[in-house]
């Protein structure tokens, strides 16, 4: 796992020191440290920097960017090729002789051998830059989920890619605006979207794509490489046993090639059923106790540890809880700036920033458990959102149609507009929303429509459409640049390509079967955890967020939504400012904490990432 950066700049404008000073800024801990490889020719400028964090070679000779013992090809790679094994083996058998026992080697030699067919063999989570001397092209690639962060910045003659913004902003004609609309993506879903950033003119690349830039020209053209074949034109008839078979048969492959590393592995376990397939599987397949890790609440009502104890204590794991408290959770507040240079959302980077900072010194990779609820249908508004649609499609008179419209628009303006929404995705997006849409245009001044024309109307649809934002650009995105910050590498153990595939075959009733969430993954949950240890309301990495915003974080809410810190950039209604705010003390609920948290987090990062100077 590694962060990465680098450019190809035909104008001849940036300088070695100039890149070295760029790529400095990734600044993760506990890294290997940064390697560079800088190129100048008569007709451009290239440079590919590499953090390196690890996990399986520990070698120097490892280190990247890494250069073909040919001489011919270029890389630097962020992330980790799961089946690297195997694809090894396949190539010694074709005579090729490897110098390193890396990963990142053997992607190149794949590419040698097979050219842009070979990603598509990958099994990983990766974005990455190739230099292909022989056929003059940089190319650029990131993962079919978009488990790896990437962005870029492109103008005339000049195109940079990294895994951070931080480091294109440091190129002196990137210019730092916010971009307005990104920003009410920000205030509607606590994230941003598809390939908007929070800075204008900075994207996040799509993921399961690859660019192709001629080193000469400047010349480039997409070519996909999204292996995810979510509409199969054929239906799994097999019974449901067979498909519960199936479904683990992939998971344990997927664990267990998850788990390969040189380097101590550990396992976030907490009491819900995604995390404990993972920490069940990969302990029933291993004879050594694996290192599980809890975050725990002292006297609130939300602490998992308890639940989470015992099922560490049934798996015989290597267990170790993490208590969290509001003096500590200050201070990583006060820290989310130096590892987010986007506003973070969604407040359970909280503890998540909290576990990476604690564990560093006991593992250098961690399995995750994300995708879970996308995957299987956990969430509470998949439910919901098909019980409202249902109520309001009865023939209903008019007049009590309206009455409940009526009622809701004086109690739950969030409510009148998921009642009002035409579709079952533009409903599914209301209730998900944290801000309504005449709140952004109150708040911003900036009319915000998020109007979804996506057919949609099975649970497993809403799954795909999850699985492509909300997934990938807010829980992965969450964690990775949590747990890289700290020198840890996040493995999402379930994430497997041929397991989102599978599950694309099955009809959408197993998915909340009953109404019974997560119906396939319990089936297989309970095979090795007993239903009165894990049947228990879903939590999450849920914090008191409204008792520490009316104690411990206070004073970050008073000092940054002061109407002088307001001013300094006037994008926002003061006045609206001061509203939510109060009806935030007056009544705090976690919908009216959510939205104090979004403005706090974007005035903390406005003057870290605007106003101070890199």
């Amino acid at each position: 796992m590694c962060g990465i950066n680098g450019f190809i700049d035909h104008n001849n404008c940036v300088s070695e020191a100039d890149f070295k000073n760029s790529s400095a800024l990734m600044g993760a801990k506990n890294t290997n440290g940064i390697g560079i490889y800088f190129e100048k020719k008569a007709s451009y400028t290239l440079g590919f920097a590499n953090e390196r964090l690890s996990t399986i070679d520990l070698s120097e000779r490892a280190s990247q960017p890494l250069t073909s013992t040919c001489g011919n090809y270029t890389i630097t790679l962020n992330g980790t090729i799961y089946n690297y094994l195997e694809l090894r083996e396949n190539l010694i058998k074709y005579g090729i002789i490897f110098s390193t026992l890396s990963d990142t080697e053997v992607v190149l030699e794949c590419y040698k051998k097979w050219g842009n067919k070979s990603f598509e063999m990958l099994d990983g989570s990766f974005s990455f830059a190739l230099l292909d001397r022989k056929l003059k092209i940089l190319l650029v690639g990131r993962d079919d989920i978009g488990a790896k962060p990437l962005y870029f910045y492109r103008i005339k003659g000049f195109y940079a890619f990294a895994s951070e913004i931080k480091t294109l902003l440091t190129y002196p004609f990137v210019k730092k605006e916010v971009n307005k609309k990104a920003m009410a993506t920000f205030f509607r879903y606590g994230y941003f979207k598809g390939n908007e950033t929070i800075y204008q003119n900075i994207y996040q690349f799509t993921k399961g794509n690859l660019i192709t830039i001629d080193i000469h020209s400047g010349n480039s053209y997409d070519y996909p490489l999204v292996k995810l074949n979510l509409k199969p034109v054929i239906l799994s008839t097999e019974s449901e046993e067979e498909v519960v078979n199936k479904i683990e048969e992939i998971l344990t492959e997927s664990i267990l090639k998850r788990n390969i590393a040189n380097v101590p592995v550990g396992i976030l376990l907490g009491s819900g059923y995604d995390s404990s397939t993972v920490a069940a599987i990969l302990q029933t397949n291993q004879s050594k106790r694996i290192k599980t890790f809890t975050v725990g609440y002292k006297n609130e009502k939300l602490d998992e540890a308890p639940k989470a104890r015992k099922i560490a204590e049934h798996l015989k794991t290597n267990h170790q809880e993490l208590y969290l408290d509001k003096e500590k959770a200050f201070s990583i507040v006060k820290n989310l700036t130096e590892i987010f240079d986007e506003p973070i959302g969604d407040s359970s980077a909280v503890p998540v920033a909290f576990i990476a900072e604690q564990l560093h010194r006991d593992v250098k990779v961690l399995l995750g458990s994300e995708g879970g609820d996308e995957m299987f249908g956990g969430y509470r508004t998949y439910a919901k959102v098909f019980k409202i649609n249902e109520v309001m499609q009865k023939p209903i008179p008019k007049f009590f149609k309206k009455f409940i419209v009526g009622f809701y628009n004086i109690a739950q303006p969030k409510m009148k507009e998921v009642i009002e929404a035409d579709t079952l995705i533009n409903k599914y997006l209301a209730i998900n929303a944290c801000f309504t849409k005449n709140e952004i245009k109150a708040l911003l001044d900036f009319d915000f429509d998020d109007n979804d024309q996506t057919k949609v109307n099975t649970v497993k649809e809403l799954l795909i459409h999850d699985l492509h934002n909300y997934l990938p650009d807010n829980i992965i995105a969450k964690n990775d640049r949590c747990f890289r910050y700290f020198g840890i590498e996040n493995r999402d153990a379930l994430l497997k390509t041929e397991l989102i595939d599978y599950l694309s075959t099955l009809d959408a009733s197993l998915f909340l079967k009953n109404g019974e969430q997560k119906y396939l993954l319990k089936k297989i949950t309970h095979k090795y955890i007993s239903d009165s240890l894990i049947n228990n309301p879903k939590k999450g990495f849920v914090i008191p967020l409204s008792k520490w915003l009316k104690t411990s974080l206070k004073p970050l809410v008073k000092y940054y939504l002061s109407p002088s810190k307001l001013n300094e950039h006037q994008l926002f209604n003061i006045n609206e400012v001061k509203k939510i705010t109060n009806s935030f003390y007056l009544n705090s609920t976690s919908h009216n904490a959510q939205k104090v948290w979004l403005i706090l987090q974007f005035q903390m990062w406005y003057e870290k990432w605007m106003i101070a100077k890199i």
